[in-house]
C-alpha cells in the first residue's frame, strides 16, 4: 500500500505587502488581495483534502482522474473549485484514455472485460486503453497495476499557426513539377550532389512522426519513391510525408522507411527499436517529444535511442519550439527549490519562491499565449522512485485554482506532474508546493508558452528547455534556422523583434536561428538505471551536463502536403540534418557514426558565438564542407 507522508503548515501572519507578493494583486486593492488569497488557500486546500483521503485504488491514479471522479459525484465539492477543470477528456461513452502501468498480460484481459478498448499493450504489461470512468477503481485496485493516469500527451514541432502562411509566391503556386525544398540550396546538397557523386544510395533512413496520410498522393504526384511502413504503423496525419519529402529532396537515391510515435510512449519507443531491427534503417530521424520525458534522466524512449546508436544508428531530433532564454522567449525555469517565507493559509506545504532577490513571489505569470498549453513539472529524483511530493497549480487572476497536479509520491513514484492552463481567459500563473520531503532541482515548463511579467508578478525564466530523448547523449539534437527569411509568426507581448531578413541561399555567419527554436544545456541527475551521476547532491551544483541542442539546420521550406507549405519549426530541421548524414555515409559506407558527428559540427557554420552556444549547438551543418571533413573526394 502506498503511504503518504504529511507536514504541516503552520499559520503565518500575512502583511499586507507579503500578501500582495504572493498574489501579485495591485496594492490599491487590499479587499480583492485579501479575497484572492482566500480563494487560493480554500481551492488548495479543497484539493489537499482529496490528497489525504484517497482509497487505496486511488493512490495508484493520477489526481486529475481521481478529481474528476470526485467532481462528478459530489455537488459539494464542485461548489468549492467552481473555476476548477481536470483536464480528463471524458467521451459521451463515458471513457478515458490511460495509460496503465502493469506487471503480465492479464490487465488488458481485463480492460477488455470491463468494457474498455485495448489500443496497444507491450510485452512488459503496460497498456494504453480507452476504459470506462466508471471501471477506474476496479483496474487500479487491482494488484498487478502499479499506476493509471491519463494517456501520456505528445506534440510534434511544427508550427501549425503559420503553416500555409506567409508563404513565397513559388511555393503557393499550383506550379508544375515537384516541390524541392529550401533547404537543398540553403545546405548546398544540391551542389554536393554534383560535386561528391552522392545521392543517399545504400543508406536507409526511417522517420517517426504523427502519420502518413497523404502518402499515396505525394508518390502519384513524384513527390516520394516507395517507402517501407512497419506494419500496422502507419499513424494518422501527414507530418511524417512531409518529413519525407524533404529527406528525399536532398538524399534522393536513399531507401525510405516511417512508423508512427503516436500510438503511445511505449509504441514509440518499440518502433524506434523495430526500425533498427526490421526495418534495417541506418539513420533513424523524429520530430516528437512526449510531455512526460524527464529533463533529468533517460527514461523510456531515450533509452530506445540509446540502444539503437549503441548498434551504429545515427539518430536525429528535433530540439523543439518551446523558445530560449537568449532571445527572451523561454517558457522554461529550473532551478534550486527555494522555500518561500510567505505561506499560503490553509495548504499544507511550502510554496516556491521565484524570486531569487529579498522580496517573495510565489506564482510565476504566464503569458497570453499559455493559454490551451500544458505546464509540467518535475524535480531531481529517480524516475519511478520518488519520495518527496511537489505538487502544481495553475491559478486565475482571482486566486482560483483552475487546475492541478498534486499525485503522490511516497518512494515508487515519478518524480511528476502535468496540468493545463484553460484554453480561455487571461492573468493566469502557477505556483509549486512542496507537500513533503526534501529540496529538489526542479524544472517548470510551460510547453510553447511563455512566462511574462503580469501586474507586480516579475517573470522568471531560464535555458535548458531542451529534453527527453531528443538529448540522449548520442542522438543528434536539432536547433532550426530560416532557409530563406525570418519566421514571420506573430510576436507574443513582450517578444522581441524578428530579426532582419532575407537570408542568402546559402547560410552565412550572420544568418540567424528561429527565435522559437529550444535552447540547451541539458543539466541530469541520474544515469539511465536511475543510479544519481554524483550520489547525496542533486542540487544546481551536482549531476552533469549536455551540450545539447548538437547542431543546426533549416525550416521554412516547401513540400507538397497540404498544410505543411511551408513547413516551419525544428520537425522541418531535423529530417534535413537526417538527409545531410544520408549523403556522408552514401559518400563513405564505411564512416563510423563517431566520424559522421565528427565531419559534421567540425564543419557547421557558426550562428552564435564562436564553438558551441546554448541556442544553435556547433551551428548550421552543410553538405559539401561535412564530405569534405568526412575525406569524401570529389567525382
Amino acid at each position: 500500500m502506498v503511504r503518504f507522508s504529511r507536514v504541516t503548515a503552520h499559520a503565518v501572519p500575512l502583511t499586507v505587502g507579503a500578501l500582495l507578493l504572493a498574489t501579485g494583486v495591485s496594492a490599491a486593492q487590499p479587499s480583492t488581495v485579501d479575497a484572492a488569497t482566500a480563494r487560493t488557500g480554500a481551492g488548495i486546500g479543497a484539493l489537499q483534502n482529496i490528497k489525504k483521503s484517497l482509497t487505496p485504488a486511488e493512490r495508484k491514479q493520477s489526481s486529475q482522474l481521481v478529481i474528476e471522479k470526485r467532481l462528478r459525484a459530489d455537488r459539494s465539492l464542485a461548489a468549492k473549485l467552481p473555476d476548477y477543470r481536470s483536464g480528463v477528456g471524458v467521451t459521451n461513452a463515458g471513457t478515458v484514455s490511460v495509460d496503465i502501468a502493469a506487471s503480465g498480460r492479464a490487465v488488458a484481459n481485463a480492460v477488455k472485460a470491463a468494457g474498455g478498448t485495448v489500443r496497444f499493450a507491450a510485452p512488459d504489461g503496460a497498456v494504453r486503453a480507452d476504459l470506462p470512468l466508471s471501471a477506474l477503481d476496479a483496474i487500479a485496485g487491482r494488484a498487478d497495476v502499479a499506476e493509471v493516469k491519463p494517456a501520456a500527451q505528445a506534440t510534434t514541432w511544427s508550427e501549425p499557426g503559420n503553416r500555409d502562411a506567409g508563404a513565397p509566391a513559388a511555393m503557393k503556386a499550383a506550379a508544375a513539377g515537384t516541390q524541392v525544398s529550401e533547404g537543398d540550396k540553403a545546405h548546398g546538397a544540391d551542389a554536393a550532389r554534383t560535386t561528391y557523386g552522392v545521392s543517399g544510395s545504400g543508406v536507409k533512413v526511417c522517420v517517426l512522426s504523427d502519420g502518413v496520410d497523404s502518402l499515396a498522393k505525394s508518390q502519384s504526384a513524384g513527390e516520394l519513391p516507395a517507402v517501407d511502413v512497419l506494419p500496422g504503423q502507419k499513424g494518422s496525419g501527414d507530418e511524417g510525408t512531409a518529413m519525407l519529402e524533404i529527406v528525399h529532396d536532398l538524399a534522393p537515391n536513399a531507401t525510405l522507411g516511417f512508423a508512427t510515435a503516436f500510438t503511445s510512449e511505449a509504441s514509440f519507443a518499440a518502433n524506434i527499436r523495430a526500425l533498427r531491427t526490421t526495418g534495417k534503417c541506418q539513420i533513424i530521424v523524429d520530430d516528437v517529444s512526449y510531455f512526460d520525458e524527464s529533463p533529468f534522466q533517460d527514461t523510456q524512449v531515450a533509452q530506445a535511442v540509446n540502444d539503437v546508436t549503441a548498434a551504429g544508428v545515427l539518430y536525429f531530433s528535433s530540439a523543439g519550439n518551446s523558445g530560449n532564454a537568449t532571445d527572451g522567449t523561454s517558457g522554461y525555469y529550473e532551478g534550486d527549490f527555494r522555500a518561500s517565507s510567505t505561506k499560503i493559509s490553509g495548504v499544507t506545504g511550502t510554496p516556491h519562491d521565484f524570486d531569487p532577490s529579498s522580496t517573495t513571489q510565489n506564482f510565476d505569470a504566464l503569458s497570453a499565449g499559455s493559454l490551451g498549453k500544458p505546464v509540467t513539472l518535475f524535480w531531481s529524483d529517480p524516475w519511478g522512485r520518488s519520495a518527496n511530493d511537489y505538487d502544481l497549480f495553475v491559478l486565475n487572476s482571482a486566486g482560483s485554482v483552475v487546475a492541478s497536479s498534486e499525485n503522490g509520491q511516497s518512494g515508487s513514484q515519478n518524480p511528476y506532474e502535468i496540468a493545463n492552463v484553460p484554453s480561455t481567459g487571461s492573468g493566469y500563473k502557477v505556483a509549486v508546493v512542496k507537500y513533503s520531503g526534501a529540496d529538489r532541482f526542479i524544472a517548470l515548463n510551460v510547453i510553447r508558452g511563455r512566462f511574462v511579467a503580469s501586474g507586480s508578478l516579475k517573470a522568471f525564466s531560464t535555458n535548458g528547455v531542451t529534453n527527453g530523448h531528443s538529448a540522449a547523449a548520442s542522438a543528434f539534437s536539432v536547433a532550426a534556422a530560416p532557409a530563406a527569411g525570418a519566421f514571420t509568426r506573430p510576436l507574443e507581448t513582450g517578444d522581441p523583434a524578428n530579426p532582419a531578413g532575407p537570408y542568402p541561399g546559402l547560410y552565412t555567419a550572420s544568418s540567424k536561428w528561429e527565435r522559437f527554436s529550444s535552447d540547451g544545456k541539458r543539466h541530469l541527475f541520474y544515469n539511465a538505471d536511475g543510479t544519481a551521476i554524483t550520489p547525496g547532491n542533486v542540487s544546481s551544483t551536482g549531476g552533469a551536463t549536455r551540450n545539447k541542442p548538437d547542431i543546426t539546420a533549416a525550416d521554412g521550406v516547401a513540400t507538397s502536403v497540404t498544410g505543411f507549405q511551408p513547413f516551419y519549426g525544428t520537425s522541418a530541421a531535423a529530417p534535413h540534418a537526417a538527409a545531410i548524414a544520408a549523403l556522408l555515409l552514401s559518400g563513405k559506407p564505411t564512416a563510423t557514426p563517431a566520424q559522421i558527428r565528427t565531419a559534421l559540427v567540425s564543419s557547421a557554420i557558426d550562428l552564435g558565438p564562436a564553438g558551441f552556444d546554448t541556442v544553435t549547438g556547433t551551428g548550421v551543418i552543410m553538405a559539401g564542407p561535412a564530405l569534405a571533413a568526412l575525406g569524401v573526394q570529389p567525382k
